[in-house]
């Protein structure tokens, strides 16, 4: 899915620069097509896929939108086949679902809730909203222990928002008339989505008809995946098995994913990703990849056999361009992680898998996280502090020229593992550059940028990126021999602890400073027990959290 922030600046622009604006959350949930919207005259989203989202935008408000779906190969909003007259309101918040059938019944339309949440009521909560937005299933009641969460739930309905403690749900999902009759259930792990919403939506055919039903969950990052179906016992597994997580980063085609004879995955659009499977070891699989309309692993366009050890895990990455140099193709690590040694920290996996950009580095605060990838490489896995990071992408061979940077918020994934992969074509080609992050368990955003000298990117340029709650303070010396002096302002009084972390993501030190009233706060802190090499300074006051690196030169 493209970022679509240049559209929103042309709005803005067409509408006049002080325009009023409210926040939106688009989310596609018609099982059919893969779709353009459009905002007017002007394209907002270019081939939007079925169970994928934006994260929450800023549209404007007080005036009329027409906003048209037209099929995915369309040229321009005339092409639209379904055409729908909005009006947001100045400073409100909307999710908008788009569901129901082209062509059917229920036909398709937009469901819009217009109080929309981006935040839970608590640091400790989640927020939750539910939609039913499966076509031919009956209304519905959701329970957890008994207890009914959602009541009497028909196709269109929203029903939420619920703030709950951030934790890890099973859902039943009965008929609204009777339930002690459980149809299906589910686990809804959002135990790592503290503070933060999620819309829950449920999605596909009752019936068996493809595609199959299934409840997804949308982040209001614009993340998306399913939940995990508990009440059906999977099948046996083999004997031996491998873990693995399979990225589609290759940029045209929706494929379909073969495991021998097998379809392992129907559907797999560009920019996803799966979470971590268990798949056979110690004999070989054939993965065959066709295309999207295929009937069986005969249609394949490419096959790739491999063996996966005994309990080995494995990040599998479908890049390249199909016909095209670099080739398709499918790079494999297999030293794939899907937790760290610690639970304050995020383990970061890097892929270079942009098909046209050279050899690169990525750096933070001037220091070298990645050195040299080349199209094809993963780097990793960093294991550090789970805080906020500006990557800084330089040529391999100048640091001193950045040519984009991003803002990589992985402050809420702790204890978890991530895979950031850069995508698209720095050409300026379609689908522009973009560096992504898979989760572990299968959800995918891209990174926002802070700066960009890339062709054809104007987006990046809109405006500042927002306050996402990281503070700053100041180090000095740095690089430092024996001691730092770290300063930071602080905005209001909270509890100040400062970590002293390593570069595999050991904790070295914490030093709890206690409550600290609101302004300069300062801090000297020895270095000379540690060796010459980076270590990271991790700063938490209350629910703000920020790390820089400090460069240690003792001999």
């Amino acid at each position: 899915m493209k970022i679509f922030y240049q559209l929103l600046v042309l709005m803005l622009f067409s509408l006049g620069l002080n325009a009023q604006t409210a926040r939106v959350q688009i989310i596609h949930n018609s099982p059919t097509p893969t779709v353009d919207i459009y905002a007017n005259e002007a394209r907002l989203l270019d081939d939007f896929a079925f169970r994928t989202a934006t994260p929450f935008i800023d549209v404007p408000a007080e005036t009329e939108i027409n906003i048209g779906v037209a099929l995915s190969d369309s040229d321009a909003a005339t092409d639209a086949i379904a055409n729908f007259p909005v009006t947001f309101a100045d400073g409100a918040s909307y999710v908008v679902v788009a569901s129901g059938i082209v062509g059917g019944s229920p036909g398709f339309g937009l469901s819009v809730f217009d109080m929309g949440m981006e935040t839970a009521d608590s640091d400790e909560n989640v927020g939750i909203l539910f939609f039913h937005g499966s076509p031919d299933a009956p209304t519905v009641d959701v329970l957890t222990g008994g207890n009914i969460l959602i009541d009497d739930a028909s196709f269109g309905d929203f029903q939420g928002y619920l703030n709950v403690p951030a934790s890890s749900y099973d859902l039943d999902i009965t008929p609204g008339n009777d339930n002690s009759t459980v149809v299906a259930s589910y686990q809804a792990d959002l135990s790592w989505w503290k503070g933060r919403t999620a819309t829950i939506f449920a999605s596909g055919f009752l019936s068996g008809d493809d595609p199959a039903f299934e409840p997804w969950v949308a982040l209001d990052n614009g993340g998306t995946f399913p939940l995990k179906q508990i009440s059906t016992p999977p099948p046996p597994p083999p004997s031996s098995t491998a873990r693995v997580q399979i990225i589609h980063n290759s940029p045209t085609p929706t494929v379909d994913i073969y495991a021998n004879e097998g379809k392992l995955l129907d559907d797999f659009v560009f920019r996803t990703a799966t979470p971590y499977i268990d798949v056979p070891a110690g004999v070989e699989i054939n993965i065959g990849v066709a295309g999207s309309d295929s009937d069986s692993a005969a249609d394949a366009i490419a096959n790739f056999p491999i063996t996966f050890e005994e309990d080995g895990s494995y990040v599998v990455v479908a890049s390249g361009i199909v016909g095209g140099s670099p080739g398709f193709g499918l790079s494999v690590f297999d030293m794939g992680m899907e937790t760290v040694d610690s639970e304050e920290n995020v383990g970061i996996l890097f892929f270079h898998g942009s098909p046209d950009a050279p050899t690169v580095d990525v750096l933070t605060g001037g220091n070298i996280l990645i050195d040299d990838a080349s199209f094809g490489d993963f780097q990793g896995y960093l294991n550090v502090p789970a805080a906020v990071y500006d990557l800084d992408i330089t040529p391999g061979n100048d640091n001193t020229t950045v040519v984009a940077s991003y803002r990589a918020d992985l402050s809420w994934w702790k204890g978890r593992t991530a895979t950031i992969f850069a995508s698209g074509f720095l050409s300026g080609d379609d689908p522009a550059f973009e560096p992504w992050v898979a989760l572990d368990n299968g959800g995918t955003f891209p990174l926002p940028a802070i700066m960009n000298s890339i062709p054809d990117n104007p987006q990046y340029s809109i405006r500042p990126f927002a306050d996402s709650g990281k503070m700053d303070f100041q180090a000095f010396p740095n690089p430092t021999r024996n001691h730092v002096t770290l300063i930071t302002d602080l905005e209001k009084s909270a509890e100040l602890k400062l970590i002293i972390s390593n570069a595999q993501g050991q904790q070295l030190k914490i030093m709890d400073y206690g409550i600290q009233d609101e302004g300069m706060f300062q801090m000297e802190v020895s270095v000379s027990e540690y060796r010459t090499g980076m270590l990271f300074f991790t700063i938490q006051q209350g629910t703000r959290i920020s790390t820089k690196i400090i460069n240690v030169v003792n001999e």
